[in-house]
């Protein structure tokens, strides 16, 4: 239902997101002036997106870093026990309660609580969390005293609280004491521009397949929605990087749901900045492409001929997932 973690093991001290989409510099940004305060930071986004990368982010770099980071699963909060899991218990509590138990609130002093889906917390226990945010107590299931608590607490939810709000499933006061500081991680399909960055940076960490994309795999899978978002994209590039049979990864590879996705975003159904970086991403993709195409991955010809610095042209190539060796002729 819970884990906890000492700091040495969850506190992230380096950003841990990967791109340069606008829209996740600026929640980087948020992020890094709200670490420090005791605020609550509510963050929201869809499943895969980072979520507890990020939450790990704030509590990695702030005052309470050298204290636990302790996760709780809200939708596994639906048992009668739940309120004894999350606050604790004393002796005789209950039926079975031959010990005192502390809880999860009390695991996390001194450090993080970070609610996981807390758009699935029980009515019963919205409450009881209200009390701890608002007075920064609380109190063992079967003790008659009141505890103080001295913890961050951090939440994140895939759900719209606000519609949860109308619809009278989460407590509307709650709602605006969770959300002081809202951070909002964009789905992936939403920063396709950040896909090469992020296709480099999963087979660096398997760099021991040795193997590399070609551009139209990497066309094509800007092409596919990724419903799954980073998490189903890290999970595709490894399996590539395990499955895959030459030193060369083409489109026939691919998973048939993304070698069958088509239907490319049209840049003109964003906003402005997100339409311009897709562009300009898209572009830049093409343009090395064909260079290399060209000169059949001399990289020292391509750059002359495009006239840019050799140097510049080998980091664009690494930032699109480019590699020499994928336009050898054989």
């Amino acid at each position: 239902m819970g884990e906890i973690y000492q700091s040495k093991k969850s506190g992230l001290n380096k950003w841990p997101l990967i791109g340069q989409h606008s829209s996740l510099l600026d929640v980087q940004k948020r992020a890094y002036r709200v670490a420090n305060s005791e605020l609550p930071v509510n963050i929201s986004g869809e499943t895969g997106t980072g979520k507890e990368l990020l939450a790990r982010y704030v509590h990695g770099i702030s005052h309470r870093n050298r204290g636990p980071f302790v996760t709780v699963d809200c939708g596994l909060l639906s048992s009668e026990m739940s309120r004894s899991e999350l606050f604790g218990h004393v002796r005789g509590a209950f039926t079975g309660a031959s010990q005192t138990r502390i809880g999860l609130v009390e695991s996390a002093q001194g450090g993080t609580l970070f609610l996981d889906e807390v758009g699935e917390l029980p009515a019963n226990l919205q409450l009881q969390l209200l009390r701890l945010v608002q007075e920064q107590e609380f109190r063992r299931v079967g003790e008659a005293s009141m505890r103080q608590s001295n913890v961050r607490l951090i939440t994140a939810t895939h759900c719209n609280l606000k519609k949860m709000v109308r619809k009278g499933t989460f407590r509307e006061d709650l709602y605006y004491r969770l959300t002081v500081v809202p951070l909002h991680l964009p789905p992936l399909r939403k920063r396709l521009s950040d896909l090469p960055l992020l296709i480099t940076h999963f087979c660096k960490s398997m760099k021991e397949y040795n193997r590399a994309f070609s551009p139209e795999v990497i066309q094509r899978m800007s092409h596919y929605a990724w419903p799954g978002n980073v998490r189903e994209l890290q999970h595709e590039v490894a399996r590539l990087m395990v499955m895959s049979e030459g030193k060369i990864i083409r489109v026939s590879d691919l998973h048939p749901r993304i070698r069958g996705s088509k239907a490319e975003v049209d840049v003109f159904d964003l906003p402005f900045k997100e339409a311009r970086q897709l562009a300009n991403s898209r572009f830049m993709r093409e343009y090395l492409d064909r260079a290399l195409k060209r000169t059949q991955g001399n990289v020292t010809q391509a750059a002359q001929q495009c006239g840019i610095g050799r140097q510049y042209f080998q980091l664009r190539m690494s930032e699109y997932g480019l590699k020499s060796a994928s336009y050898k002729q054989k």
